[in-house]
């Protein structure tokens, strides 16, 4: 076509253009012109050929060079085919991939460990081989993005003081960041500032314009339950008519400005990878209680050339399928991501029909953490020295401690815990991440928890199988509903294949799975109102603490046991905050100015950070009685609770926080704007 010799033309001498294309989705690759390198997009040639015209007469050297600038892995994926270039490394004499390369996989056995095979079909390798020599299609692009562009200095705008500060270089790097390269400006302000910055500023004569805004959590301290909120980080970007270029990405226009504000600071946020993907690479799922969990098919990400995870925290954004956010656990038997509805955060775009889509991976699982934890509980490996000697591990939460005391626990059991689960072997709870069934056959109102364990006769079982019953709660926690005592999976379902079950058995520890939905509530919003777009869950398995919730014959554990064995939405639950995702009809042509007042709003911003630590302390008092008793079910420490949960997300969603009148008068007036009766 005229626009394919368009972008020939623009290339060096001897590039070709090779017509991929499907019925649906037009495609056009790109081949080197002497090693026959074929890249999969415009973007990549281009990027490519700045390289190669240093060194026009030895495209070998050239290719070298461009993978020691843009890493091996990358290589990979914005390459079809390596051209003539794979004799180059078949031979020796460079070193993209050898013919058969090693990678760690998810454990790595110790000097003395020995492979093995484990139950239900699980294997203990601690490498595996990946073949080059013939390269499968990847499911993976290469940016559309990386158009050469001036630089823009790391620095920042200090406006209170009209004077650059400079911030720290970012490791990370964002979506924001990447969609527009090298034509963004960090601007770091304080919420106590009177003369907040403007919507455009401008630096070396450059206009700026003010694209999103980001709440910085400070680090907690030791008497801190969270870290407070009271510095912001702005992203301002230089471009024409930044509105239009971001209703390129998804249809903002259509939510409530405080959505917007959220989901745009999705996109700014700092993550662990980003990967480029085809549309049609996604599938739409129906919505069976996976409360924004979804699936990737296993191996899909193999390209990306990093071990494999079981799970992974996105934001999936690009023109025709908006922005979703929410996990992605692996699953066999599926060839694209598969999306519910409820990780759908913004609509598509009415403006741009292009089919680029980004996979933003903010975190994947399991954790550091947890994948060291479920090394030491895994009798057959053990976790590093360096773990089992860490003296600094963080305590039991504060909140969590409160709970159980106000269930019916001694006061001194729980102290006794929390002092000693600072030492591994005494470790009894983790904090597992939500995810929802791949298999659809889990129990209603059970749970698995991957991985495995040490039975009391020293054999290695499912974790399930060796603690049938768990106590299990999330953030915040602070109202008696907030808890619950639920059974564990530890041995395949009736109705499950066997196939499914080894899928189960395969994940790592470090992960809750949840059953679907499809009549009763799901079972996370019946956890302090979780969902599973990414929410960590408290699982604490101790046997003294959990014999005492369970057997205990005491009238306030009693009373206490009867709620945590429900398992239903709490009653009388009076909520004024909608978290519920609502797109308009009517377009608001003014979005991204209402948008921009949101972000710079700094007093309502620094009153609302304040109000939830203020309802914290609020809650802690009410349920504190003189004698030092700690009483959970006492009414007004439940509307306080209540009202601190409303107030975490306000600002997110809008609306009032639900709070009876008597109780207001215990806030701040620039507090009681939010507070509704």
């Amino acid at each position: 076509t005229n626009r394919d010799e368009d972008k020939l033309s623009s290339l060096s001498t001897g590039w070709g253009a090779v017509d991929c294309s499907s019925r649906q989705t037009p495609v056009t690759h790109y081949t080197t012109p002497k090693l026959q390198i074929r890249f999969r997009s415009y973007t990549s040639a281009i990027d490519f050929d700045n390289t190669l015209k240093k060194h026009p007469c030895d495209e070998a050297k050239a290719v070298d060079e461009y993978i020691q600038k843009i890493g091996r892995n990358k290589f990979r994926y914005r390459v079809e085919n390596f051209g003539g270039y794979s004799s180059r490394w078949r031979s020796g004499s460079s070193k993209l991939p050898n013919a058969s390369t090693k990678m760690q996989s998810k454990r790595t056995p110790g000097m003395n460990e020995k492979k093995t095979t484990c139950p239900s079909g699980r294997k203990k390798s601690n490498t595996h081989n990946l073949h080059y020599e013939e390269p499968e299609e990847s499911n993976l692009l290469g940016s559309p993005f990386n158009f050469p562009s001036p630089s823009t200095p790391e620095d920042g705008l200090n406006c209170c003081e009209i004077k650059i500060i400079r911030l720290k270089p970012r490791k990370k790097v964002s979506f924001f960041c990447e969609r527009f390269p090298n034509r963004s400006l960090r601007i770091e302000n304080s919420l106590d500032d009177d003369t907040p910055p403007e919507k455009t500023v401008i630096k070396n004569g450059i206009k700026y314009t003010l694209a999103s805004g980001k709440l910085i959590k400070d680090k907690q301290g030791q008497r801190q339950q969270f870290g407070s909120e009271k510095r912001i980080e702005l992203l301002y970007i230089r471009t024409q008519g930044l509105q239009k270029e971001l209703e390129k990405i998804c249809s903002f226009s259509s939510m409530k400005p405080e959505k917007v504000v959220a989901r745009l600071a999705h996109l700014q946020s700092e993550c662990h990878e980003i990967l480029y993907i085809e549309f049609s690479k996604i599938e739409w799922i129906t919505e069976e209680g996976h409360e924004g969990c979804g699936f990737y098919p296993e191996g899909f990400f193999d390209a990306w050339g990093r071990k494999s995870y079981d799970a992974m925290q996105v934001r999936i954004v690009g023109p025709k399928i908006g922005l979703a956010k929410g996990m992605l656990l692996r699953k066999r038997g599926i060839t694209r991501i598969q999306l519910p509805e409820s990780m759908r955060k913004a609509p598509v775009s009415t403006s741009c029909n292009e089919s680029w889509t980004a996979v933003v991976i903010k975190n994947v699982y399991p954790s550091a953490e947890n994948n060291q934890m479920g090394r030491f509980l895994d009798p057959e490996w053990d976790a590093t020295k360096s773990w089992r000697d860490k003296d600094d591990r963080k305590p039991l939460s504060k909140m969590y401690q409160r709970m159980l005391i106000g269930y019916g626990v001694k006061e001194s059991d729980v102290n006794w815990y929390a002092k000693r689960s600072r030492h591994p072997n005494k470790l009894r709870h983790a904090h597992l991440r939500g995810c929802t069934d791949p298999t659809g056959k889990l129990p209603e109102n059970k749970v698995f928890i991957t991985g495995y364990a040490s039975s009391s006769d020293n054999r290695r079982e499912l974790f399930g199988k060796v603690h049938k019953k768990v106590y299990l709660s999330r953030m915040p926690s602070l109202e008696p509903g907030d808890a619950k005592m639920v059974s564990v999976v530890g041995s395949k379902p009736k109705g499950m294949s066997t196939d499914d079950w080894n899928l189960l058995c395969s994940y790592d520890f470090g992960t809750i799975i949840f059953p679907k939905s499809r009549l009763s509530a799901p079972l996370p919003c019946m956890i302090a109102g979780g969902d599973l777009d990414g929410d960590d869950y408290f699982v604490l398995f101790d046997e003294t603490i959990l014999n005492h919730l369970l057997h205990s014959k005491d009238k306030l554990t009693s009373k206490s046991r009867k709620l945590l064995h429900k398992l239903e939405l709490p009653d009388g639950t009076e909520h004024s905050v909608n978290k519920k995702t609502i797109f308009s009809q009517k377009a608001d042509n003014k979005w991204m100015s209402k948008a921009q007042d949101k972000m710079l709003d700094f007093s309502t911003q620094c009153a609302g950070s304040q109000l939830v630590g203020k309802l914290w302390s609020l809650c802690k008092k009410a349920s504190t009685k003189d004698s030092g008793k700690i009483d959970i079910y006492d009414e007004d420490a439940i509307a306080y609770a209540r009202a601190y949960k409303d107030a975490l997300d306000v600002q997110k969603h809008g609306g009032k926080i639900v709070l009876p009148h008597h109780l207001h008068q215990n806030l701040p007036e620039s507090q009681q704007v939010f507070l509704t009766s």
